[in-house]
């Protein structure tokens, strides 16, 4: 009489109709990447729906043995999105910023902890000269610099 162990291999001597949940089957492992013992963990109308790695404990879908492991490509690097502003636009920004700019008399150097008015004009480190248009909320202003408007932090108003 022939040995036969507990792992089934489906075209082995056991039939899938044998095979229950629990059962030791071999499968196409996904993180393993080659074909290991895995413990069929959930059967759906009689076949194996989901099995479980002995290896890794990945828990996945059944893939027959003899699939192929899919390797896969790394994907085309993407051009840079732009966003920039239309001409026109950026143009007429330009204009008003100008304008807001001209107006002002003193320059007040941007600190989070400083607080603003609508119309003055700071001096931000990074962003360079902008006018200060409205409070979005108690603590956040609107700000036109030359390449558009941002939103800012600062101290709540005065």
């Amino acid at each position: 009489m022939a040995f036969f162990s507990t792992r089934y291999n489906l075209g082995s001597v056991m039939s899938q109709n044998q095979i229950q949940a629990g059962s030791s089957v071999e499968s196409l492992c996904k993180r393993c990447k080659t074909v290991t013992d895995h413990h069929v963990v959930v059967m759906d109308k009689g076949r194996i729906a989901k099995v479980e790695c002995k290896i890794c404990l990945a828990r996945h879908a059944y893939q027959s043995p003899s699939a192929e492991v899919k390797i896969k490509q790394p994907a085309a690097p993407k051009a840079p999105r732009t966003t920039s502003p239309s001409r026109k636009q950026s143009a007429s920004v330009e204009a008003q910023w100008e304008k807001s700019v001209a107006d002002a008399g003193s320059l007040v150097p941007y600190s989070m902890a400083a607080s603003f008015r609508a119309g003055d004009v700071m001096d931000h480190p990074v962003f360079g000269l902008g006018a200060v248009q409205k409070f979005v909320s108690f603590n956040t202003v609107e700000v036109l610099f030359r390449d558009g408007l941002k939103n800012l932090r600062c101290a709540p108003r005065k």
